[in-house]
């Protein structure tokens, strides 16, 4: 059965509208007009800490929690805790933004933002996008305040999971609906393929199926391998899943006369959800891979004028404007004159996402993911050593990037600068160790840029924010072409002396931690440090001073004729 095996799993019906439309001649475009709908703040305090709590003792509820902690238990050793040994809330934040990206290419709402929501009332319940941090919440408050353990991490991602499983089974009952069926009724393989196409086409594209007829529906689905480029692939990717559905957890009976129930088609759905992520990888792994052959070498980068290049020779790909671009974060403008896009911002932005559900968007998985996880498995803990990373890294291969190999001393020379500036040892998750990986592996890891610099919006929220298109115009693409084009016949005329001068990598040195960490004081430290420790060492002599004075002024010295000489100190 899917989805009543336990108490846990019948947590909502939702209700409210499904996603806008996406624009046919995008890849993968989210829509924000999914944040607007809502779920009962009752529902989901029922889940969490009725049902949960009280049949997780076994069952498959308690066996997702035990895989979540599974999976969760090398990133949870390796997290930076608080004073009472436990993560606190930003770190379960990240944790679990990091959790669902590399499991399911999921960019949970609410989790990949800073700040949370929290200003609806139970009367208008709560915005899909505040789902996350109000549960974080109510576990928070349940703790007391000391932070969340393992366990309590994994149940906090199993009761999420398991919300976009049920908006799931309302979504597939919508399309059923719509193909005027019975919950109750069998289908056939092909019925069952059929409305497992129906619900994709709501899914990619997020049309509300109450709102519209069958015949409506058939017609809009004839056209989706126009409006999606991928979708004939993506029927082979539904049908395979049912199929496999089928073969694993269908009754015998259901085999051998081939008529499944809503159930296992429920189930169907429930795992296309989660492996989509996977599947759809494969079209940002084509994206990167014409990336990288305009990229200037070793870089990470493809010059502007390059990336606009396949757009004015027809493609659809690529044409994001500069201004769109450079608030996604993913233009480098180190050489004002020479802009370039950098590949592993671009793939990971929220220009590359599908609106396909009103809890998540599916985006590109971020293959830097991986390599920290790596590190976090082998490391154990929040920060290492120069050495021990150094070790780490060079035997550490990536898509583009082979092991074993000698990492530059440039890159030696960095990472012990952040070692020096936290007293010997490297932060994982600071800021600047994230830049040292994009250093490292600049093809695969997102230059992570200082705190509020950047902005990065879906097209449509940059439609509403600016008033404009998000794509460039031909003339804009042209003009950043010819500018280069220009420049270049500038160099090859000039009878300068032309070396090969190897592209700028940005490096800023601002740090940003997930947990602050003590100032060290030990000589190994930065030369800031120490230079505070110098400033409070007078402060204190000061104070001493001062004191000192104060205990003379009260109880008087010998040879004291007035205290007007003592206040004369007393700066």
């Amino acid at each position: 059965m899917v989805s009543t095996t336990s108490a846990f799993f019948a947590i909502l019906g939702l209700s409210g509208t499904l996603i806008g439309t996406v624009d046919g001649n995008s890849f993968l475009k989210a829509n924000p007009t999914a944040s607007e709908e809502r779920i009962s703040e009752a529902d989901v305090q029922t889940s969490l800490l009725s049902e949960v709590e009280s049949t997780f003792g076994e069952g498959s509820a308690s066996s997702r929690v035990k895989q979540l902690e599974e999976i969760l238990g090398p990133m949870y050793a390796a997290l930076p805790k608080n004073p009472q040994g436990y993560l606190g809330h930003a770190t379960v934040r990240y944790a679990l933004h990091r959790l669902f990206v590399q499991r399911h290419g999921w960019v949970i709402k609410g989790l990949d933002a800073a700040g949370g929501h929290r200003n609806s009332t139970s009367g208008a319940g709560l915005l899909k996008e505040q789902v996350p941090a109000y549960i974080q919440d109510l576990f928070e408050k349940r703790l007391g305040g000391r932070g969340f353990g393992l366990r309590e991490m994994a149940i906090l991602a199993a009761t999420i999971e398991h919300l976009v499983h049920s908006e799931t089974v309302k979504r597939l009952g919508d399309a059923l609906k719509l193909h005027e069926r019975l919950p109750t009724s069998v289908m056939s393989e092909q019925e069952a393929d059929d409305l497992l196409g129906t619900y994709m086409m709501s899914y990619i594209l997020g049309q509300e199926m109450p709102a519209k007829t069958l015949e409506e529906a058939l017609k809009l689905k004839a056209m989706m391998p126009q409006l999606y480029m991928a979708w004939e692939a993506t029927q082979e990717f539904v049908h395979g899943v049912r199929r496999n559905v089928t073969e694993t957890d269908a009754s015998p009976e259901q085999k051998s006369s081939g008529e499944l129930d809503f159930s296992l088609v429920a189930r169907a759905a429930e795992r296309v959800g989660e492996q989509f992520g996977s599947f759809q990888d494969g079209e940002c792994k084509e994206m990167k891979a014409s990336l990288l052959k305009i990229e200037d070498p070793g870089t990470g980068r493809v010059r502007l004028s390059e990336f606009y290049k396949p757009a004015l020779d027809g493609h659809w790909q690529f044409q994001e404007s500069a201004d769109y671009l450079r608030q996604l974060g993913a233009l480098d403008e180190t050489e004002p004159e020479k802009p370039r896009v950098i590949i592993a911002n671009f793939l990971t932005s929220p220009s590359n996402c599908i609106a396909s559900s009103s809890f998540y968007a599916v985006c590109c998985m971020d293959e830097c993911e991986g390599l920290l996880s790596h590190l976090e498995q082998d490391i154990a803990s929040p920060e290492a050593t120069s050495t021990q990373i150094a070790r780490i890294v060079s035997d550490l291969s990536s898509s583009s990037v082979a092991a074993p190999r000698k990492l530059s001393p440039a890159l030696l020379g960095r990472l012990g600068e952040i070692a020096a500036e936290h007293g010997g040892s490297v932060p994982l998750h600071g800021r600047l160790f994230a830049q040292w990986m994009h250093h490292a592996f600049p093809r695969e890891c997102p230059y992570p840029h200082v705190a509020g610099t950047i902005n990065p919006q879906t097209p449509d929220e940059w439609l509403q924010a600016n008033g404009g298109d998000s794509l460039a115009t031909n003339e804009e693409m042209l003009g950043h072409v010819e500018k280069a084009e220009s420049r270049l016949a500038l160099q090859a005329s000039s009878t300068e002396n032309q070396e090969f001068e190897e592209p700028l990598l940005p490096w800023a040195t601002e740090e940003e931690l997930l947990v602050s960490r003590p100032v060290h004081t030990t000589m190994g430290g930065s030369l800031l440090a120490n230079l505070r420790i110098v400033v409070q060492l007078v402060l204190l002599m000061a104070m001493v001073s001062a004191a000192y004075g104060l205990v003379r002024n009260s109880f008087g010295a010998p040879n004291t004729k007035s205290c007007g000489k003592v206040e004369k100190f007393m700066v």
